[in-house]
């Protein structure tokens, strides 16, 4: 636990140390990484699949436990449809996205940096 928590503080002073991404800086990451098929939005398949080829296995346990895919489709997918885009993530500005935490730690997992 030592070392996850030593994780998170040296995140938390990265993040001090090197200011906000913007919530456009991380979709456009998240987009450029996950969008497989490169058609302009980003099925479940295609989410579940880039999580498991970026996600680390230490940060795994977390994500799921802070809800993991569920969470992002809630924050994300406006229509409800198991399809992110980007659109809808501008709609969802409240919820997709929104904390410092999320954009750079979306930045950081799909090596955008």
């Amino acid at each position: 636990m030592n070392r996850v928590m030593n994780r998170v503080i040296l995140l938390g002073l990265v993040i001090m140390a090197t200011g906000c991404p913007t919530q456009q800086e991380a979709l456009d990451c998240f987009y450029k990484k996950a969008d497989i098929n490169k058609d302009g939005q980003i099925s479940m398949h295609e989410l579940e699949r880039s999580i498991d080829n970026y996600l680390p296995w230490y940060k795994r346990v977390p994500f799921k436990v802070f809800g993991g895919i569920g969470r992002i489709m809630s924050d994300c997918d406006a229509n409800h449809d198991h399809f992110l885009t980007q659109k809808e993530a501008t709609i969802m500005k409240k919820t997709c996205l929104n904390s410092c935490f999320k954009k750079t730690n979306t930045i950081s997992v799909f090596r955008c940096n």
